[in-house]
């Protein structure tokens, strides 16, 4: 528990950074919110500040004397070029208070009186939507995902960095420059802020990329985070130093010096690509390649939206499909798809709570695109739709056809992340269709483990059988994570068979009650499958034990004939020549003697044979390779004419250098087999070449193939007693022996001897 308590403890520090930015982004709305507006929006940074002036970009009463377009060179007789040559703001003003605005409008000098009103905050907030839609959303996924894993560094990268962002938005993004903040009040200072916020920003995405989805730069982390940071603030310090140097112009120099994030633009989304692409590009791990293979699948399709709809109809017809202020909502997915990468791989044990943030973060996404593809074609039919009514009737039109999609949604996205939970009796129809498929009692077992894991995505499944008071893993697929597994016993008419093993989907996460219900009705059907495979296994052992014991006799019996009757009979031989030639080949006693000493010898040589059939003894004088390499040697010598005019059966032998310690009932079969099949090849074949392969994994498996005749199907079915044999050697381990006509000509033997298991 105090592992688990100090892995979830928050950072005190990131806490109170984030509290900080939360506090100034609550100061920029405020300060808004109680300064006058003279609704004329001027532009820092670009082609509006020029030479001899600040130009107005758009006003909020176009029925007023100040147009876009126009020069603003004073406000109440303060000159604009005194002011951002050096400090912009001045005393406050107030709401209805008129002021006197100098203007130049091509060649001709006006003067305007306008008057300030509160700024329209609700009207703001309103027309701005989509902007406070994605922050909203970006805050929420990191608030969401920090809480759940605060000490990973990808979270505090995604919550620094949504929290900076909210700053930019409320300082610079959501509430424009005015003219009036250049010469009055503190709103400059608000929008300066959220530049430099903005120019921050871009330092808490480079430090994302060095993150997400897991730090690879490990030594050099922290100073490359660090480094990130600054480095907006050193670009813009030198860039500072050059237009002061160079640039005389007031308004040239405020258009640089008022814009500390324009440096930072040029340089930092070179820098963020290229790690990204970097870090993909040399890491092979595949946890760590494919979340960002979503997050480079989201900024992809927000870039294509935003220059489908804002920048090919702007170079194609002059104007764009939708106003500027939905551009945000073109990368609506890029929060939704990092949450999605990080659950999907199991990166927060957020279940339950980033699974419905995500259904409904994608049902916003989906609505989201709806919306902009249906104002987009209904905006080519009709008259721009920018009345408050047309944007709530498509807004209704889409709720109408979303409302029905919203439970599938869900159901698909818990599918993905937690399979057929939902719904046990389709994990055990599942389960039956795949033993039905199986066709060997010992496949059963790992297509119970196996189906079970995939269908409720679990990370280890096994099972375990029980007998004779101790258990043993019968079967198991994926890692076994730290903590402690779910022991789900299993039963046949009444009996404990064994247990079903399950791992949460996280170390720190329980079975929930569905995963409970869906694996207990899995238990029932796979008690009767764990019962068949404890016989299967019991079977097989007792068989083993069978064949080591009649291995053990045939040893036993051949050290006897070797050591004890071999050595008597050839004693008792000795005796007899003797006995011959003290009394004379040609007597009659001689006569008998010598026919006692060929009756003798023929014993002799029977019993030899026999020693033979019990164990070659080549195998143990040499071992299995070598003796298989000599018998292959010399069978292709006998059939090679002594004349030189056929070299006879070319064998080729595709056998490993060393094999493992065989049982001796296994190397016998083996070299019996192989035998029977290079015999067969020379005497019926009529073979030009003879290929045999000899290879381990679990088994031991023997494949002879020839280019010859052969063979036909009556042969097949009754075969001779050659066929037979290599048959039964293979049947009685409780391995097969298949013999057919290969589909190139000739014939094909194809052997599978079982070896003994870990724990058998």
């Amino acid at each position: 528990m105090s592992g688990q308590a100090g892995a979830r403890r928050l950072p005190v520090s990131l806490l109170l950074l984030t509290l900080a930015l939360l506090g100034v982004a609550a100061w920029c709305f405020a300060s808004r919110a109680t300064s006058p507006s003279d609704g004329i929006t001027v532009s820092v940074g670009d082609s509006p500040i020029s030479t001899g002036g600040v130009v107005v970009v758009s006003v909020r009463d176009a029925s007023g004397p100040i147009q876009p377009g126009d020069r603003i060179i004073s406000i109440n007789g303060i000159s604009l070029g005194d002011r951002v040559n050096s400090l912009p703001g001045g005393l406050p003003v107030s709401a209805g208070d008129t002021l006197t605005y100098e203007l130049r409008r091509g060649d001709a000098r006006i003067f305007a009186d306008v008057p300030l009103r509160p700024y329209p905050m609700l009207a703001g907030l309103l027309d701005g939507w989509p902007t406070l839609l994605v922050n909203a959303l970006l805050l929420l996924t990191s608030v969401a995902v920090f809480l759940a894993r605060p000490r990973d560094p990808a979270t505090n990268a995604a919550l620094i960095a949504s929290t900076i962002g909210l700053v930019t938005t409320a300082g610079a993004t959501y509430f424009s420059l005015e003219a009036l903040d250049l010469v009055a009040g503190n709103q400059f200072w608000r929008w300066f802020t959220g530049e430099a916020a903005f120019a921050l920003l871009w330092g808490g995405m480079l430090h994302f990329a060095l993150a997400f989805p897991a730090v690879v730069y490990a030594r050099r982390y922290w100073k490359l985070m660090v480094l990130g940071y600054l480095g907006p603030a050193l670009l813009y310090g030198v860039s500072a130093a050059v237009v002061v140097l160079l640039l005389g112009d007031p308004y040239q120099r405020f258009a640089v010096l008022g814009s500390p994030a324009l440096p930072a633009l040029f340089v930092y989304p070179l820098l963020v690509l290229g790690i990204l692409v970097h870090k993909y590009l040399t890491c092979h791990d595949d946890l760590t390649r494919r979340p960002l293979r979503w997050l480079a699948l989201a900024l992809g399709g927000g870039a294509a939206v935003y220059f489908a709809v804002w920048v090919v109809p702007v170079v194609l017809h002059g104007r764009a499909l939708l106003p500027d202020r939905y551009q945000t909502l073109a990368f609506v997915a890029v929060p939704v798809a990092v949450v999605a990468a990080v659950l999907r791989h199991q990166a927060l044990n957020i279940e339950v709570v980033v699974s419905r943030s995500l259904a409904y973060g994608a049902l916003s996404a989906g609505v989201i695109g709806l919306y902009i593809g249906l104002v987009s074609a209904l905006s080519l039919v009709f008259p721009p739709i920018d009345s408050l009514w047309k944007q709530a009737a498509a807004a209704a039109t889409v709720a109408v056809l979303v409302q029905p999609l919203r439970s599938r949604l869900q159901t698909l996205i818990n599918k993905r992340l937690f399979g057929d939970r939902d719904d046990p009796y389709r994990v055990v129809s599942t389960l039956a269709s795949r033993l039905e498929a199986t066709h060997t009692p010992g496949a059963m077992l790992p297509a119970i483990v196996e189906t079970v894991a995939a269908a409720l995505r679990l990370p280890y499944v096994a099972i375990e059988i029980q007998a004779r008071g101790r258990s043993e893993t019968a079967a198991c697929t994926g890692v076994l994570p730290s903590g402690d597994p779910h022991r789900l016993p299993l039963t046949f008419q009444g009996e404990r068979v064994g247990y079903l093993i399950i791992a949460p989907r996280t170390a720190r996460d329980t079975l929930k009650r569905r995963d409970r219900i869906a694996l207990a009705e899995v238990a029932r059907h796979a008690g009767a499958a764990v019962y068949t495979a404890r016989l299967t296994r019991d079977l097989r052992r007792s068989r083993d034990r069978l064949v080591r014991a009649r291995e053990k006799e045939r040893r036993r019996i051949l050290h006897e004939l070797h050591d004890g009757v071999g050595p008597t009979l050839a004693a008792v031989a000795l005796g007899i020549d003797a006995s011959q030639r003290s009394v004379g080949n040609d007597t009659a006693t001689g006569v008998l003697l010598g026919r006692l000493r060929d009756e003798l010898q023929a014993a002799i040589v029977e019993i030899r044979r026999l020693a033979h059939g019990l164990r070659p003894p080549v195998l143990d004088r040499i071992g299995l390779i070598p003796a298989i390499r000599e018998y292959a040697g010399a069978v292709a010598s006998r059939t090679a004419h002594s004349d030189g005019s056929d070299d006879g059966v070319t064998i080729i032998l595709e056998v490993p250098t060393v094999l493992p310690k065989l049982p001796a009932s296994v190397d016998v079969a083996a070299y019996r087999i192989i035998c029977e099949a290079l015999t067969n090849v020379t005497r019926h074949a009529m073979a030009r070449s003879c290929a045999v392969r000899l290879w381990v994994d679990d088994d031991l498996h023997i494949e002879v193939v020839d280019d010859g005749v052969g063979i036909g199907q009556s042969e097949l079915t009754g075969g001779g007693v050659g066929l037979s044999s290599m048959r039964e050697r293979a049947a009685e381990l409780g391995g097969d022996c298949l013999v057919e006509a290969d589909r190139e000509g000739g014939t094909r033997v194809f052997a599978t001897l079982p070896l003994p298991k870990e724990g058998a």
